[in-house]
């Protein structure tokens, strides 16, 4: 084996290994590109979502003149927010989870 040889054979050892890493590379990045954009669309979605229900809310308020309803309104509306903020809780829990994983992954 003269030294020429050798140091080809190093060189191509070199390039396979970077050749894999970048796969990974490239791999782990589309993965959380992916995982990010599924957050960014909940996010976006949940958004939305309270938008309307935070609408609807004033709405009836608006058009109920008693007191005692208007209490009755709020609790319900303050019920649903306490389940969506469980949900999101939950989810924020487990979209930083996947997104982590992708990263030890890389």
């Amino acid at each position: 084996m003269t030294k020429e040889t050798g140091i080809n054979d190093d060189i191509g050892i070199a390039a396979g290994a970077f050749q894999d890493f970048t796969k990974r590379a490239i791999g782990a990045q589309s993965e959380f590109v992916k995982k990010y954009s599924e957050a960014y669309w909940h996010w976006q979605e949940r958004i939305q979502i309270e938008a309307t229900q935070l609408t609807e809310f004033f709405k009836h308020v608006s058009s109920t003149s008693s007191a005692p309803d208007q209490i009755g309104i709020l609790q319900g509306w303050m019920k649903g927010a306490k389940q969506r903020f469980t949900e999101d809780v939950v989810y924020s829990i487990e979209a930083a989870k996947a997104l982590t994983n992708v990263g030890l992954q890389a």
